[in-house]
């Protein structure tokens, strides 16, 4: 099913044309109610699968639309990106009209269009809902499978080799046994459909908010088009020249790695520590040297797995769930009671950890497979098989632990097989045709406050908003929400700097 040719994928695209709910691009766009969800309206755009050949193949997009409340005062649509690479914008659509408030509702069109290469399993109103996903499969005479590894990174020797194998394979398969839209799936190949989208709905200028690598999404159409933007929000900012290119010496570094995600982690962690200290224990549970008994859990990690209800908990993976902790400000008290359990159990001698660290173990997410595929054919990485050890070296010296881990979520990219022929990866200053608002927490552990102070001084005319809050994008803030309606709906621009609505630890 995965290994069909270009041909046949688009006389499967052609043949959807028929079916309700679909429109290419260029054309009207027939919504339908969506069949999950059903607040929502659902379609399917049809877009070229190499955009330089515009009369080429096609595939089709998944699309959900939340219709203004307020359809006779409607400003138009704003289209929205969760991140990843990898995240199903259709999928998000329904939080995003939640975040962003009731007096945003009212007035936009709130659309998700999927990302090239992403494929969904709701809402869907063609066959296969939509553009199938990226797939590598294995071929006749090709290697041997090789098993992902479960821990975030590698620690030891045997670590490493495992590893660099899967890599190895991953690679192989993408190499030789990939469909054809691995070749397509490029930020600048999804900004270029979704400028095809802004026409097919209407609308005379761009609406857009963005998270995350979704903020790299709206870079991207800033350089692109940059005389078409009536708004564009991004939050929790990657910074665009470190993730293409990197700066000087820095491309001799994982993507991963450069984009300085570890020291965001780490100073989210450490800086939490301290205010749990400050707070004292009635507040958190881990007061009272809160940084030294994190340092005394990871070095028991490192010696043995720390073991829970759940099973063992080895030193990657007690980053890996410590990370997951980090990324909203609710669960590090969770994180901070963990600590505090861990600590006093090996300290008495005791090998089981905490009943919260099982918890936080229970809600550790997934990577999306479609990351490689993004962030793989589109940024500069470095070739040679010590590219994985030196980067997480190099993001250790800042960013002890964290900076390891986010190394290698991108030691596949190293000497990837697939380049996109269309990525885009600079010049990224531009003077657009409204300011961009740039929004970033100062403790976010994914995308620290550095990727969005770059992305300010390359956009001339954009504004910053930083946010005094933990966790990973800032939307939901109540002073945020207030910022950014006012910016979508009266091109006001903030000024000075948000509070969290409530303490970090009550």
């Amino acid at each position: 099913m995965f290994n069909r040719s270009v041909a046949v994928l688009a006389a499967v695209t052609v043949a959807a044309l028929a079916l309700p709910g679909t429109a290419a691009a260029q054309g009207g766009v027939r919504w339908r109610q969506c069949p999950d969800d059903t607040v929502l309206q659902c379609a399917a755009f049809v877009v070229p699968l190499d955009h330089a050949r515009p009369s080429g193949p096609t595939i089709t997009l998944r699309a959900t639309k939340l219709p203004a409340t307020d359809q006779r005062h409607k400003v138009g649509t704003l289209f929205v990106n969760n991140g990843g690479p990898g995240g199903a914008a259709a999928d998000f659509t329904l939080v995003a009209g939640e975040l962003l408030g009731e007096r945003v509702r009212a007035r936009y069109d709130i659309v998700g269009v999927d990302p090239r290469g992403i494929g969904g399993s709701r809402n869907c109103v063609t066959r296969g809902c939509g553009s199938e996903p990226v797939t590598c499969t294995p071929r006749r005479g090709g290697p041997a499978e090789v098993a992902k590894p479960d821990d975030p990174f590698p620690y030891t020797a045997d670590d490493l080799r495992a590893r660099l194998a899967y890599d190895d394979y991953l690679r192989t398969l993408c190499a030789r046994g990939a469909n054809p839209v691995i070749r397509h799936m490029s930020t600048a190949d999804t900004v270029r459909d979704l400028e095809l989208v802004r026409r097919a709905v209407g609308d005379r200028m761009f609406n857009f908010y963005g998270l995350s690598y979704g903020s790299i999404v709206g870079a991207t159409y800033a350089a692109l088009y940059p005389d078409r933007i009536r708004t564009m929000v991004v939050d929790g900012v990657v910074d665009p020249v470190q993730w293409s290119t990197g700066r000087g010496g820095d491309s001799r570094y994982l993507v991963t790695a450069r984009l300085t995600s570890g020291d965001g982690a780490w100073e989210a962690l450490t800086s939490a520590l301290s205010e749990c200290d400050r707070v004292g224990p009635t507040r958190c549970a881990a007061a009272g040297s809160a940084r030294e008994k994190w340092d005394a859990i990871v070095r028991r990690a490192k010696e043995a797995p720390l073991q829970t209800p759940d099973g063992p908990v080895s030193y990657p993976l007690l980053i890996g769930l410590a990370h997951t902790a980090l990324l909203s400000a609710d669960t590090y008290p969770v994180l901070m009671t963990a600590i505090e359990e861990t600590y006093q159990a090996t300290s008495s001698r005791g090998m089981r950890a905490s009943s919260s660290l099982s918890l936080l173990k229970k809600t550790a997410g997934q990577v999306s497979p479609g990351f490689e595929g993004v962030a793989c054919g589109e940024t500069d990485n470095p070739t040679d098989r010590d590219a994985g050890v030196r980067s997480a070296a190099w993001a250790g010296r800042t960013a002890p632990d964290f900076g390891p881990m986010w190394s290698w979520t991108g030691s596949a990219c190293r000497a990837w097989p697939v380049r996109s022929p269309g990525a885009y990866q600079g010049p990224w200053q531009k003077w657009t045709s409204a300011p961009l608002l740039i929004v970033n927490n100062t403790h976010d552990p994914s995308t620290p406050i550095s990727g969005a102070r770059a992305l300010h001084r390359l956009m001339p005319n954009s504004a910053l908003l930083p946010v005094a809050n933990y966790g990973h994008g800032a939307v939901g803030i109540s002073c945020v929400g207030k910022a950014i309606e006012g910016y979508l709906l009266d091109g006001a621009l903030p000024s000075g700097t948000c509070e969290a609505d409530t303490p970090l630890f009550p």
